[in-house]
Protein backbone atom coordinates (compact mmCIF):
# COMPACT_ATOMS: atom_id res chain seq x y z
CA UNK A 1 0.00 0.00 0.00
CA UNK A 2 2.94 2.45 1.02
CA UNK A 3 4.33 1.53 -2.30
CA UNK A 4 1.33 2.57 -4.28
CA UNK A 5 1.23 5.85 -2.50
CA UNK A 6 4.90 6.71 -2.67
CA UNK A 7 4.29 5.73 -6.37
CA UNK A 8 1.20 7.96 -6.70
CA UNK A 9 2.94 11.26 -5.31
CA UNK A 10 6.08 10.35 -7.46
CA UNK A 11 3.69 10.84 -10.68
CA UNK A 12 1.83 13.66 -9.32
CA UNK A 13 5.19 15.76 -8.22
CA UNK A 14 6.98 14.98 -11.88
CA UNK A 15 3.34 16.09 -13.04
CA UNK A 16 3.73 19.07 -11.43
CA UNK A 17 6.78 19.67 -12.20
CA UNK A 18 6.46 19.70 -15.85
CA UNK A 19 3.95 21.92 -15.29
CA UNK A 20 6.05 24.30 -13.76
CA UNK A 21 7.99 23.85 -16.23
CA UNK A 22 6.02 24.94 -19.16
CA UNK A 23 4.69 27.79 -16.81
CA UNK A 24 7.79 28.96 -16.00
CA UNK A 25 9.45 28.85 -19.38
CA UNK A 26 6.37 30.54 -20.33
CA UNK A 27 6.76 33.34 -17.89
CA UNK A 28 10.36 34.29 -18.29
CA UNK A 29 9.77 33.93 -22.15
CA UNK A 30 7.13 36.94 -21.68
CA UNK A 31 8.86 39.04 -18.74
CA UNK A 32 11.93 38.79 -21.58
CA UNK A 33 9.56 39.86 -23.64
CA UNK A 34 8.12 42.79 -21.22
CA UNK A 35 11.73 43.90 -21.26
CA UNK A 36 12.48 43.89 -25.06
CA UNK A 37 9.34 45.45 -26.04
CA UNK A 38 10.07 48.48 -23.41
CA UNK A 39 13.47 48.78 -25.11
CA UNK A 40 12.24 49.51 -28.34
CA UNK A 41 9.29 51.62 -27.48
CA UNK A 42 10.81 53.43 -24.83
CA UNK A 43 13.26 56.86 -25.47
CA UNK A 44 16.51 56.24 -24.09
CA UNK A 45 15.77 58.80 -20.78
CA UNK A 46 12.60 56.44 -20.37
CA UNK A 47 14.46 53.81 -20.52
CA UNK A 48 17.13 54.56 -17.79
CA UNK A 49 14.18 55.24 -15.80
CA UNK A 50 12.23 51.71 -16.23
CA UNK A 51 15.72 50.33 -15.35
CA UNK A 52 16.37 51.96 -12.44
CA UNK A 53 12.73 51.07 -11.31
CA UNK A 54 13.09 47.72 -12.27
CA UNK A 55 16.11 47.50 -9.50
CA UNK A 56 14.00 49.13 -7.05
CA UNK A 57 11.90 46.22 -7.77
CA UNK A 58 13.75 43.48 -7.60
CA UNK A 59 14.83 44.64 -4.14
CA UNK A 60 11.63 44.52 -3.08
CA UNK A 61 10.42 41.27 -4.04
CA UNK A 62 13.52 39.54 -1.85
CA UNK A 63 11.42 40.14 1.42
CA UNK A 64 7.96 38.91 -0.34
CA UNK A 65 10.26 35.86 -1.16
CA UNK A 66 11.24 35.22 2.41
CA UNK A 67 7.39 35.84 3.56
CA UNK A 68 6.03 33.45 0.69
CA UNK A 69 8.81 30.78 2.05
CA UNK A 70 7.48 31.10 5.46
CA UNK A 71 3.47 30.73 4.91
CA UNK A 72 4.19 28.06 1.99
CA UNK A 73 5.91 26.41 5.36
CA UNK A 74 3.41 26.70 8.13
CA UNK A 75 0.88 26.26 5.93
CA UNK A 76 2.30 22.21 4.52
CA UNK A 77 2.99 21.79 8.42
CA UNK A 78 -0.37 22.62 9.42
CA UNK A 79 -2.78 21.77 6.08
CA UNK A 80 -5.12 18.98 8.07
CA UNK A 81 -6.36 21.72 10.48
CA UNK A 82 -8.50 24.24 10.15
CA UNK A 83 -6.31 27.48 8.96
CA UNK A 84 -8.97 30.45 8.68
CA UNK A 85 -7.68 32.23 11.83
CA UNK A 86 -3.82 31.78 10.72
CA UNK A 87 -4.84 33.53 7.10
CA UNK A 88 -7.38 36.07 8.98
CA UNK A 89 -4.52 36.87 11.30
CA UNK A 90 -1.62 36.99 8.67
CA UNK A 91 -3.54 39.00 6.23
CA UNK A 92 -4.28 41.79 9.11
CA UNK A 93 -1.19 41.62 10.40
CA UNK A 94 0.69 41.83 6.93
CA UNK A 95 -1.33 44.72 5.77
CA UNK A 96 -0.58 47.10 8.64
CA UNK A 97 3.32 46.05 8.34
CA UNK A 98 2.74 46.85 4.32
CA UNK A 99 0.82 49.91 5.31
CA UNK A 100 3.49 51.17 7.59
CA UNK A 101 6.65 50.30 5.73
CA UNK A 102 4.94 51.99 2.38
CA UNK A 103 4.45 54.94 4.68
CA UNK A 104 7.68 55.43 5.39
CA UNK A 105 9.00 54.52 1.54
CA UNK A 106 6.71 57.46 0.76
CA UNK A 107 7.73 59.86 3.29
CA UNK A 108 11.64 59.31 2.22
CA UNK A 109 10.74 59.42 -1.38
CA UNK A 110 12.53 62.74 -2.23
CA UNK A 111 15.96 60.29 -1.02
CA UNK A 112 14.82 57.38 -2.55
CA UNK A 113 13.87 59.26 -6.23
CA UNK A 114 17.89 61.05 -5.43
CA UNK A 115 19.44 57.63 -4.60
CA UNK A 116 18.28 55.83 -7.69
CA UNK A 117 18.54 59.01 -10.00
CA UNK A 118 14.93 59.17 -11.20
CA UNK A 119 11.94 61.41 -10.66
CA UNK A 120 10.15 61.81 -7.65
CA UNK A 121 7.11 61.85 -9.61
CA UNK A 122 7.09 57.74 -9.39
CA UNK A 123 7.72 57.73 -5.54
CA UNK A 124 3.64 56.89 -5.12
CA UNK A 125 3.37 54.27 -7.82
CA UNK A 126 6.56 52.38 -6.21
CA UNK A 127 4.98 52.94 -3.41
CA UNK A 128 2.06 50.67 -4.65
CA UNK A 129 4.61 48.46 -5.29
CA UNK A 130 6.22 47.65 -1.71
CA UNK A 131 2.43 47.77 -0.46
CA UNK A 132 1.48 45.07 -2.99
CA UNK A 133 4.87 42.98 -2.75
CA UNK A 134 4.41 42.39 1.19
CA UNK A 135 0.80 41.65 0.39
CA UNK A 136 0.42 38.98 -2.63
CA UNK A 137 2.99 36.57 -0.71
CA UNK A 138 0.04 35.01 1.49
CA UNK A 139 -2.09 34.08 -1.29
CA UNK A 140 0.54 32.76 -3.04
CA UNK A 141 2.39 31.12 0.10
CA UNK A 142 -1.23 29.34 1.30
CA UNK A 143 -0.96 27.84 -2.62
CA UNK A 144 2.25 25.85 -2.29
CA UNK A 145 1.62 24.76 1.37
CA UNK A 146 -1.44 23.11 -0.10
CA UNK A 147 0.81 22.18 -3.29
CA UNK A 148 -1.92 23.41 -5.80
CA UNK A 149 0.68 23.67 -8.05
CA UNK A 150 -1.43 24.52 -10.93
CA UNK A 151 -3.36 27.14 -9.68
CA UNK A 152 -0.06 28.56 -8.55
CA UNK A 153 1.28 28.37 -12.25
CA UNK A 154 -1.79 29.43 -13.66
CA UNK A 155 -1.62 32.80 -11.74
CA UNK A 156 1.85 33.42 -12.30
CA UNK A 157 1.11 33.31 -16.26
CA UNK A 158 -2.04 35.46 -15.41
CA UNK A 159 -0.15 38.60 -13.75
CA UNK A 160 2.61 38.22 -16.68
CA UNK A 161 0.41 38.59 -19.13
CA UNK A 162 -1.92 41.25 -17.49
CA UNK A 163 1.88 43.19 -16.61
CA UNK A 164 2.42 43.00 -20.35
CA UNK A 165 -1.09 44.70 -21.03
CA UNK A 166 -0.59 47.45 -18.96
CA UNK A 167 2.38 47.94 -20.28
CA UNK A 168 1.29 48.02 -23.83
CA UNK A 169 -1.41 50.78 -22.68
CA UNK A 170 1.36 52.49 -21.10
CA UNK A 171 3.38 53.08 -24.06
CA UNK A 172 -0.22 55.47 -25.36
CA UNK A 173 -0.18 57.62 -22.55
CA UNK A 174 2.28 60.57 -21.75
CA UNK A 175 4.19 60.05 -18.61
CA UNK A 176 4.31 55.95 -19.52
CA UNK A 177 6.77 55.20 -16.05
CA UNK A 178 4.15 55.78 -13.95
CA UNK A 179 1.74 53.22 -15.37
CA UNK A 180 4.70 50.93 -16.13
CA UNK A 181 5.51 50.96 -12.73
CA UNK A 182 1.95 50.29 -11.52
CA UNK A 183 2.31 46.91 -13.79
CA UNK A 184 4.15 46.03 -11.01
CA UNK A 185 1.65 46.35 -8.50
CA UNK A 186 -1.84 46.37 -10.48
CA UNK A 187 -1.85 42.35 -10.91
CA UNK A 188 -0.82 41.40 -8.02
CA UNK A 189 -2.95 43.24 -6.17
CA UNK A 190 -5.92 41.74 -8.46
CA UNK A 191 -4.43 38.06 -7.94
CA UNK A 192 -4.36 38.61 -4.08
CA UNK A 193 -7.87 39.42 -3.96
CA UNK A 194 -9.02 37.23 -6.35
CA UNK A 195 -7.22 34.23 -4.86
CA UNK A 196 -7.44 34.54 -1.22
CA UNK A 197 -11.10 33.32 -0.94
CA UNK A 198 -9.70 29.65 -2.68
CA UNK A 199 -7.48 29.24 0.16
CA UNK A 200 -8.87 27.35 2.42
CA UNK A 201 -7.36 24.26 4.10
CA UNK A 202 -10.30 20.80 4.33
CA UNK A 203 -9.39 20.22 7.94
CA UNK A 204 -12.04 21.03 10.15
CA UNK A 205 -9.75 20.42 13.45
CA UNK A 206 -8.91 23.07 15.43
CA UNK A 207 -5.24 23.69 16.14
CA UNK A 208 -4.02 23.07 19.81
CA UNK A 209 -1.65 26.07 19.72
CA UNK A 210 -2.20 29.99 17.96
CA UNK A 211 -0.60 29.81 14.63
CA UNK A 212 1.20 32.61 14.02
CA UNK A 213 3.83 33.82 11.57
CA UNK A 214 7.60 33.69 12.77
CA UNK A 215 9.14 36.89 12.02
CA UNK A 216 12.37 35.70 13.05
CA UNK A 217 12.54 32.88 10.88
CA UNK A 218 11.11 36.07 7.67
CA UNK A 219 14.29 37.35 8.63
CA UNK A 220 16.32 34.46 8.43
CA UNK A 221 15.17 33.54 5.06
CA UNK A 222 14.78 37.27 3.90
CA UNK A 223 19.01 37.46 4.67
CA UNK A 224 19.23 34.01 2.74
CA UNK A 225 17.69 35.21 -0.56
CA UNK A 226 19.20 38.74 0.15
CA UNK A 227 22.68 37.05 0.05
CA UNK A 228 21.82 34.51 -2.53
CA UNK A 229 21.38 37.96 -4.61
CA UNK A 230 25.12 39.10 -3.96
CA UNK A 231 27.20 37.01 -5.98
CA UNK A 232 25.63 37.83 -9.56
CA UNK A 233 24.73 41.49 -8.56
CA UNK A 234 27.96 42.83 -6.86
CA UNK A 235 29.89 41.72 -9.69
CA UNK A 236 28.16 44.24 -11.76
CA UNK A 237 29.04 47.05 -9.24
CA UNK A 238 32.67 45.56 -8.86
CA UNK A 239 33.78 44.94 -12.16
CA UNK A 240 36.19 47.36 -13.78
CA UNK A 241 33.97 49.95 -15.68
CA UNK A 242 36.43 49.04 -18.90
CA UNK A 243 34.94 45.95 -19.23
CA UNK A 244 31.54 46.31 -17.55
CA UNK A 245 29.31 46.55 -21.06
CA UNK A 246 31.13 43.46 -22.04
CA UNK A 247 30.77 41.79 -18.67
CA UNK A 248 27.29 42.64 -18.20
CA UNK A 249 26.51 41.02 -21.37
CA UNK A 250 28.41 37.86 -20.69
CA UNK A 251 26.88 37.82 -17.23
CA UNK A 252 23.37 37.86 -18.87
CA UNK A 253 23.58 35.25 -21.16
CA UNK A 254 24.59 33.19 -17.75
CA UNK A 255 21.57 34.41 -15.95
CA UNK A 256 19.52 32.60 -18.61
CA UNK A 257 21.24 29.14 -17.51
CA UNK A 258 20.81 29.90 -13.76
CA UNK A 259 16.89 31.47 -14.28
CA UNK A 260 16.32 28.95 -15.71
CA UNK A 261 17.27 26.03 -13.41
CA UNK A 262 15.97 27.05 -10.33
CA UNK A 263 12.41 27.30 -12.71
CA UNK A 264 11.05 24.20 -10.13
CA UNK A 265 12.60 26.10 -6.82
CA UNK A 266 8.90 27.42 -5.39
CA UNK A 267 7.48 23.82 -6.28
CA UNK A 268 11.06 21.87 -3.87
CA UNK A 269 9.91 23.93 -1.63
CA UNK A 270 6.28 23.44 -1.30
CA UNK A 271 7.07 19.10 -2.07
CA UNK A 272 9.55 19.20 0.73
CA UNK A 273 7.68 21.31 3.22
CA UNK A 274 4.81 18.44 2.32
CA UNK A 275 7.21 15.44 3.18
CA UNK A 276 9.22 13.91 5.84
CA UNK A 277 12.41 11.50 5.83
CA UNK A 278 13.26 9.05 2.90
CA UNK A 279 10.78 11.29 0.88
CA UNK A 280 11.92 14.55 1.51
CA UNK A 281 15.45 13.66 0.59
CA UNK A 282 14.10 11.95 -2.58
CA UNK A 283 12.41 14.50 -3.50
CA UNK A 284 15.04 17.20 -3.06
CA UNK A 285 17.24 14.68 -5.61
CA UNK A 286 15.01 14.78 -8.21
CA UNK A 287 14.30 18.28 -7.85
CA UNK A 288 18.65 19.00 -8.02
CA UNK A 289 18.55 16.74 -11.28
CA UNK A 290 15.59 18.37 -12.85
CA UNK A 291 17.62 21.58 -12.09
CA UNK A 292 20.86 19.75 -13.92
CA UNK A 293 19.44 18.36 -16.76
CA UNK A 294 17.46 22.22 -17.71
CA UNK A 295 21.24 23.89 -17.18
CA UNK A 296 23.26 21.29 -18.86
CA UNK A 297 20.05 21.33 -21.83
CA UNK A 298 21.12 25.13 -22.11
CA UNK A 299 24.42 24.85 -22.17
CA UNK A 300 24.26 22.42 -25.16
CA UNK A 301 22.62 25.12 -26.67
CA UNK A 302 25.03 27.60 -26.05
CA UNK A 303 27.80 25.29 -26.92
CA UNK A 304 26.39 24.00 -30.43
CA UNK A 305 25.17 27.87 -31.20
CA UNK A 306 27.78 30.05 -29.47
CA UNK A 307 28.32 32.38 -32.18
CA UNK A 308 24.90 33.18 -33.37
CA UNK A 309 23.23 33.14 -29.71
CA UNK A 310 25.55 36.31 -28.95
CA UNK A 311 25.10 37.95 -32.63
CA UNK A 312 21.44 37.72 -32.24
CA UNK A 313 21.19 38.47 -28.46
CA UNK A 314 23.42 42.13 -28.87
CA UNK A 315 23.05 42.70 -32.55
CA UNK A 316 26.74 42.01 -33.48
CA UNK A 317 27.94 43.20 -30.24
CA UNK A 318 30.30 42.06 -27.68
CA UNK A 319 31.80 39.47 -29.67
CA UNK A 320 34.52 39.27 -27.27
CA UNK A 321 32.67 37.18 -24.41
CA UNK A 322 31.96 33.79 -26.63
CA UNK A 323 34.90 31.64 -25.56
CA UNK A 324 33.42 32.29 -22.27
CA UNK A 325 29.76 31.73 -22.41
CA UNK A 326 29.67 28.22 -22.05
CA UNK A 327 32.45 27.73 -19.24
CA UNK A 328 30.56 30.65 -17.57
CA UNK A 329 27.37 29.40 -17.96
CA UNK A 330 28.67 25.85 -16.59
CA UNK A 331 29.49 27.62 -13.48
CA UNK A 332 26.24 29.13 -13.24
CA UNK A 333 24.64 25.71 -13.42
CA UNK A 334 26.84 24.95 -10.22
CA UNK A 335 25.52 28.52 -8.66
CA UNK A 336 21.99 27.30 -9.49
CA UNK A 337 22.29 24.11 -7.67
CA UNK A 338 23.58 25.88 -4.95
CA UNK A 339 20.73 28.19 -4.36
CA UNK A 340 18.31 24.89 -4.58
CA UNK A 341 20.63 23.11 -2.13
CA UNK A 342 20.31 26.57 0.03
CA UNK A 343 16.50 27.19 -0.20
CA UNK A 344 16.01 23.17 0.83
CA UNK A 345 17.67 24.02 4.21
CA UNK A 346 15.25 26.64 4.53
CA UNK A 347 11.90 23.92 5.03
CA UNK A 348 14.51 22.54 7.76
CA UNK A 349 14.99 25.36 9.42
CA UNK A 350 18.58 25.22 9.16
CA UNK A 351 20.53 28.57 8.35
CA UNK A 352 24.18 27.26 8.88
CA UNK A 353 24.34 28.17 4.58
CA UNK A 354 24.13 32.21 5.85
CA UNK A 355 28.10 31.58 6.87
CA UNK A 356 28.91 30.22 3.64
CA UNK A 357 27.05 33.11 1.87
CA UNK A 358 29.45 35.44 3.87
CA UNK A 359 32.34 33.65 2.78
CA UNK A 360 32.02 33.96 -0.37
CA UNK A 361 30.46 37.48 0.03
CA UNK A 362 33.76 38.74 0.88
CA UNK A 363 35.96 36.52 -1.17
CA UNK A 364 34.02 38.06 -4.24
CA UNK A 365 35.18 41.44 -2.81
CA UNK A 366 38.74 40.56 -2.25
CA UNK A 367 39.01 38.96 -5.55
CA UNK A 368 37.98 41.75 -7.58
CA UNK A 369 40.00 44.13 -5.41
CA UNK A 370 43.03 42.23 -6.50
CA UNK A 371 42.42 41.21 -9.95
CA UNK A 372 39.94 43.19 -11.89
CA UNK A 373 41.70 44.62 -14.83
CA UNK A 374 40.16 42.51 -17.65
CA UNK A 375 37.37 40.76 -18.81
CA UNK A 376 39.09 37.36 -18.73
CA UNK A 377 39.88 38.09 -14.61
CA UNK A 378 35.88 38.86 -13.80
CA UNK A 379 35.27 36.05 -15.69
CA UNK A 380 37.98 34.03 -13.92
CA UNK A 381 36.94 35.82 -10.40
CA UNK A 382 33.19 34.85 -10.81
CA UNK A 383 33.98 31.30 -11.75
CA UNK A 384 35.93 30.65 -7.96
CA UNK A 385 32.19 32.36 -6.20
CA UNK A 386 31.00 29.65 -7.90
CA UNK A 387 32.79 27.24 -7.68
CA UNK A 388 33.74 27.48 -3.75
CA UNK A 389 30.13 28.13 -3.10
CA UNK A 390 29.43 24.69 -5.16
CA UNK A 391 31.97 23.26 -3.02
CA UNK A 392 30.88 23.91 0.20
CA UNK A 393 27.35 23.13 -0.57
CA UNK A 394 27.83 20.34 -2.19
CA UNK A 395 30.08 19.14 1.23
CA UNK A 396 26.99 20.72 3.65
CA UNK A 397 24.24 18.48 1.33
CA UNK A 398 26.49 15.38 1.76
CA UNK A 399 26.83 16.14 5.73
CA UNK A 400 23.36 16.15 5.91
CA UNK A 401 22.45 13.18 4.03
CA UNK A 402 24.55 11.14 6.04
CA UNK A 403 23.08 12.83 9.24
CA UNK A 404 19.88 11.66 7.81
CA UNK A 405 20.34 8.51 7.09
CA UNK A 406 22.27 7.89 10.43
CA UNK A 407 19.06 9.23 12.67
CA UNK A 408 16.76 7.25 10.57
CA UNK A 409 19.14 3.85 11.13
CA UNK A 410 19.01 5.07 15.02
CA UNK A 411 15.26 4.94 15.08
CA UNK A 412 14.80 2.14 12.81
CA UNK A 413 17.27 0.32 15.98
CA UNK A 414 14.88 1.59 18.82
CA UNK A 415 11.84 -0.04 16.74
Amino acid sequence: MNSINHTSENKRFLKHILITLIAGALTHFLNYLFSIYLARKLDVTYFNYYNAILGIVTLIQIPAIAIQTTITKKVAEKKDFDLKEFKKRSIIQLTLIATLISVVFFVFGKQISDIANIPVQYIPALTLVVFTAIINPIAKGFLLGLEKITQFNTVMIAETLFKFAIGYFALQAESPINIITLAFAIPFLVSTIAILPFTNTKGKKKPEQELKLNYKQIFLIFITFFMLNIPFTLDLILVNPTVRASYGALSLIGKIVYFGSITIANLMISRLANTQGQSRKKNLLISLGISAVIGIVICIIYWLFTEQIVNIVFGGSYNEITKYVVPYSIAMIGYAISYMVITSELVNDSYIHIYLLLFTSLLQGVLYKVNNYSLYDAFLNQIIVYGVLFFFVLILLIFKTLKTNGEERTKEEQI
